[in-house]
């Protein structure tokens, strides 16, 4: 070993010890950096979830809260549609008032409970702000509603007027239950809603029910509702008024009136005097548009005044044309105090444990040196494809008796590192004593690119140990025909496979290897298909493309790792001829080049002349059919045949050329080309170019598709 390159090295005690001081603050980086992304996605699930939870009691409550209106709405209805009260009876009246009495005891938050009839009588029971009912009373055809108390005291006022109360008038159009819009109440700082029933006799309207809710108790469950420090919730109707509020501000904004009573007015969602709601109220507007634009449900992130804002809402709907809409608004900074301070915890103890460990580092180092100066000394050996003799005394340390146990089974590795690469390249480099670097020459070669049909389709269907086993046997049949005609196998793309000779002279010698491989190939892949059938397994077809012309050939890659591999033009279209079988339904396609340097050895048939990538100018493309001494003669009818037919096409006489086409249908109805271009020429014969040269741009990747 050279002494002089001793000056570059470093002790392993001291790597081990600069690495670990490393570690620390790679640590308190990393740690770092995991608090903010792992925090902030467990803020927003946290928050997602939390909203959710909110949203479902908000709605659970609500529909209990409005299932009570409207089951008495409707239990008052079937005490006349069932006969227990006969809606056409003298005592009727009595009779309702005392089943309404006695609801009303029942369930604080009913406010009303009355009956109307459509000439303009109603009757029932209204609790007032102290819980006392008050008996209410419209005489027929006629207005007014007398309010009778319980201490005696008699109440009249003259404007009201049954039939023209919102909940009358829907009811007769609709003959059927509905809701009326939130309304207030009048001289007090509620806000309320009615349900109501429909008796119908005959088409006609006799009897509807009406129970008056109190939207106060859901004012209440959102202010007692814990979402979270400054979270908070609210319903409003599709026009933005608020119905109720987790906010501290009452939902009737309060303002003096006539004569010096107190006028109650409602509020919308954007005058707020909670500054959250009101900016998630605002961005949701500005997104979407009015409350009727918006989506059904959703949440959005936004950049609050102060903080990040996460917004949830959903709809209720009510009726098909009335809706409330649910708002769950929750501040970023509410969820974060507690995963920010464990995050931290955590980072410090990890922190306490790195430095704690450095000591122990230490003295391991200190042991590890000694036994992998032998170590390294064996290996020296290895490196210089020494291979005798390189056994070390075995390590009482465990770790480093595990390396030399490697270290010999690398000793019998690289007596098959030949298989992997190119056995005059391993040769070249170790009687040179060089390392391989990157770098290419000019050569000639013929390439060999093949790939399998439908094998996407295979891969999903089939259980993966099978499929393994299955592209196993097919690379293994495959390669072994390259390796018996002296080939290079480049490299595996999935299923597909590069393959390339290089040529010493003019090409012709390796030319006719390839071809002699890809025949080959297929008759091995035939043999298989036999194997694979009896074994239910899917029996692969494959499609390969040949083509010789000049490449650079030599070392591709970094310093680090290199590649032993051509590239060049003739690369690309030898992959291209591989694909362009698809579109013609052959087998063995090959360039002009292998034609015309193996065309006395084997039998070509001319196919077509394209375009592709690699080829701009064009150029005819051949089908391999089979060894020149083994062709039938029907084969070299078809060949004969679709020659002359190609040469009218090319010539632009397509009528001429599509009747030759439709000879060798005749002949083999199962011969694909033909077909191609016989429906080629139908179309140009309905469609005749402008220009014709006889070639057909193809510029795909075919690769891809198969």
């Amino acid at each position: 070993m050279d002494s002089g390159k001793l000056d570059n090295t470093f002790s392993i005690r001291n790597v081990i010890m600069t690495l670990m001081i490393g570690e620390i603050f790679l640590a308190i980086l990393v740690t770092g950096w995991l608090w903010y992304s792992n925090g902030r996605a467990s803020v927003q699930t946290l928050s997602k979830n939390l909203s959710e939870e909110i949203t479902k009691r908000v709605e659970d409550r609500i529909s209990n809260f409005l299932n009570v209106a409207r089951e008495q709405a409707t239990s008052q209805v079937e005490l006349f549609s069932t006969g227990l009260i006969d809606p056409n009876s003298t005592d009727k009246q009595s009779l309702t008032l005392e089943y309404q009495k006695r609801v009303l005891e029942r369930k604080p938050h009913i406010a009303t409970l009355y009956v109307g009839v459509p000439d303009g009588e109603l009757f029932g029971y209204q609790k007032d702000l102290s819980g006392n009912l008050i008996r209410l009373r419209c005489n027929p055809n006629e207005p007014g509603l007398y309010e009778y108390s319980s201490d005696g005291n008699t109440a009249y006022d003259p404007d009201f007027n049954t039939v023209e109360r919102p909940w009358f008038s829907q009811a007769v159009e609709k003959k059927a239950p509905g809701w009326t819009p939130v309304y207030q109440f009048g001289g007090i700082p509620q806000l309320g809603l009615s349900a109501f029933e429909t008796f119908v006799e005959n088409d006609s309207v006799k009897i509807i029910s009406v129970c008056d809710l109190t939207l106060g108790p859901i004012h209440d469950f959102l202010s007692n509702l814990n979402i979270s420090d400054t979270g908070q919730t609210a319903i409003f109707e599709s026009t933005g008024l608020l119905i109720a509020s987790s906010a501290p501000n009452p939902l009737e904004e309060i303002a003096g009136g006539a004569g010096g009573e107190n006028q109650y007015v409602r509020v919308k969602a954007s005058d707020s005097n909670s500054p959250i709601l009101t900016e998630a109220y605002q961005a949701l507007t500005s997104t979407h548009g009015d409350v009727n634009s918006w989506p059904k449900e959703g949440s959005i992130q936004i950049d609050g005044e102060n903080d990040e804002i996460f917004i949830t809402w959903r709809s209720i709907q009510l009726e098909a044309d009335q809706q409330w809409v649910n708002l769950v608004v929750i501040p970023r900074r509410d969820l974060t105090s507690e995963v920010r301070e464990r995050t931290q915890n955590t980072a410090l103890v990890f922190l306490g444990l790195i430095i704690f460990t450095i000591p122990l580092v230490w003295r391991t180092a200190e042991g590890i040196t000694r036994p992998l100066r032998e170590l390294n000394r064996g290996m020296d050996k290895i490196a210089r494809f020494e291979n005798e003799g390189t056994s070390v005394r075995s390590s009482r340390l465990r770790e480093l008796n595990e390396m030399q146990s490697r270290m010999e089974r690398m000793r019998h590795a690289l007596t098959s590192f030949e298989k992997y690469v190119p056995s005059r390249v391993v040769r070249q480099l170790v009687l040179e004593d060089r390392v391989a670097v990157p770098g290419m020459e000019e050569a000639k070669a013929c390439i060999f690119f093949s790939d399998i049909i439908g094998f996407t389709d295979v891969a999903e269907t089939l259980d993966p140990d099978k499929l393994v086993q299955l592209g196993g046997e097919y690379l293994e049949g495959m390669s072994r025909q390259i390796h018996a005609q002296s080939g290079v196998v480049d490299k595996f793309i999935g299923d597909a496979i590069m393959a390339f000779w290089i040529a010493e002279v003019d090409g012709a010698r390796v030319t006719s290897r390839a071809c002699r491989a890809a025949l080959s190939s297929q008759e091995s892949l035939h043999l298989l298909r036999k194997d694979w059938r009896t074994r239910s397994l899917p029996a692969l077809r494959a499609r390969i493309g040949l083509h010789t012309g000049p490449v650079r050939v030599g070392n591709i890659g970094s310093t680090t790792r290199l590649n032993y591999t051509i590239l060049g033009d003739a690369v690309n279209l030898a992959s291209r001829l591989e694909g362009l079988n698809k579109v013609y339904g052959t087998s063995i396609m090959a360039s002009e080049e292998v034609k015309n340097i193996a065309g006395v050895e084997f039998h070509f048939r001319i196919l077509d002349r394209v375009s592709v990538k690699g080829r701009r100018q064009g150029g005819a493309v051949y089908e391999l059919v089979d060894l020149a001494d083994r062709i039938s003669a029907q084969q070299r009818e078809i060949s004969e045949l679709h020659e002359e037919a190609l040469q009218q096409y090319t010539e632009g006489r397509f009528i001429e050329a599509r009747s030759l086409f439709s000879e060798i249908s005749k002949i083999s109805p199962e011969d694909k080309p033909s077909k191609v271009l016989e429906d080629r020429c139908h179309w140009l014969i309905d469609h005749p170019p402008e220009e014709w040269s006889g070639t057909i741009a193809i510029d795909r990747n075919f690769r891809d598709n198969g």
